[in-house]
């Protein structure tokens, strides 16, 4: 009869412990004299037992104790499964690249969106009040102008305005939405040693785009109306905020 080899075996004891840590995450001596290790060996023989009688190839070993794995996640209350957050984890010896560097950043930036969606919502923080410059504005391109704020974006995103902004908008239809998003360029190219040079920071910002509909992940700030030539601020409409705990 077939028997796990080497590489399974470790990685069935790495899943195991793992999946024990989510019962006791205080429980961080993992050696092999620890007791925690000879009780994830035990079950680790016990199921090599039962496979032994069951007559199983290693396929199915590999297969059942996964399950039993599954089956150990599933029981940790509040664990869940589908999320699509995953950190780096760094250890001595570790050839790191850009893609590592990457991903911590992407971790936190995720947590940090997630955290405003759960704990604020989406909406005006403070400010970002439009006005129109109807003397300025054409048939097609209202100019308006947006006061220092910030927001919410439906992702979770901050949005925020440091001064005063000017914006001449590409306007479609008689009436539609400024639409405040985020926005980010790369900037300061460096030389690499082989190749084009490659652009060493992201530059964050938001920007202001005029939408017939409020759909995507900014937020809807005001809504123009264009009435006998001219383009105003439709009064009726109430931009989202969102509700700061004092």
């Amino acid at each position: 009869m077939s028997q796990l080899n080497d590489e399974q075996q470790r990685q069935l004891v790495s899943e195991l412990v793992a999946a024990a840590k989510r019962f006791a995450p205080d429980w961080t001596t993992h050696s092999s004299s620890d007791p925690g290790i000879t009780l994830l060996e035990l079950l680790a023989w016990l199921c090599e037992v039962i496979d032994y009688r069951l007559d199983r190839p290693s396929d199915s070993k590999t297969d059942l104790l996964k399950h039993l794995i599954a089956k150990l996640l599933a029981m940790c209350p509040g664990t869940c499964t589908t999320s699509d957050l995953t950190r780096p984890r760094f250890f001595n010896g570790q050839l790191l690249t850009a893609a590592d560097f990457q991903a911590e950043q992407d971790y936190f930036r995720k947590m940090m969106r997630r955290h405003n969606r759960c704990f604020h919502g989406t909406g005006i923080v403070t400010g970002l009040r439009v006005t129109t410059d109807s003397s300025s504005s054409t048939k097609d391109k209202p100019v308006i102008t947006v006061s220092p704020g910030c927001a919410i974006g439906a992702d979770g995103q901050d949005l925020s305005v440091c001064e005063a902004l000017r914006c001449v908008l590409r306007a479609r239809g008689s009436a539609g939405y400024v639409i405040l998003q985020y926005f980010e360029r790369a900037i300061d190219p460096v030389p690499t040693p082989a190749g084009p040079p490659e652009f060493s920071r992201i530059e964050e910002g938001a920007a202001v785009a005029f939408e017939e509909k409020p759909l995507g992940q900014g937020v809807a700030i005001a809504r123009l109306k264009r009435k006998s030539g001219r383009w105003t601020l439709d009064r009726r409409f109430h931009p989202r905020r969102v509700k700061v705990a004092s």
